[in-house]
């Protein structure tokens, strides 16, 4: 349980620290998430957290939202995050190794 208390600080700082830095969560997210979860673990996370995330604003900001935009991009978005993981499952996972490449 403290464990889980440590992660949620943590994701938490990441999601501050990336949205005042202004170049994404998932800069801090991923190697924070690493530290506590395998690999295959940390990409379905940073999913979720990436789904969580842009919900929010969506819902924050609905006024504002151009659609034919979300759908310009959204779909090609979600048809690559699905090749992506399709690719990742072929993967090893070994974080130690540095970043991964086919």
């Amino acid at each position: 349980m403290e464990t889980l208390i440590y992660f949620a600080i943590l994701v938490i700082l990441a999601e501050i620290l990336g949205t005042i830095g202004g170049f994404g969560s998932s800069v801090f997210f991923v190697p924070i998430a690493a530290l506590f979860f395998d690999f295959h673990s940390v990409l379905g996370l940073t999913a979720l957290f990436h789904l969580a995330s842009n919900l929010s604003k969506i819902s924050l900001f609905r006024n504002g939202v151009e659609w034919s935009i979300i759908l310009r991009m959204g779909i090609p978005a979600i048809t690559l995050v699905v090749v992506g993981a399709l690719l990742a499952k072929s993967t090893t996972g070994n974080w130690k190794s540095g970043f991964l490449f086919l």
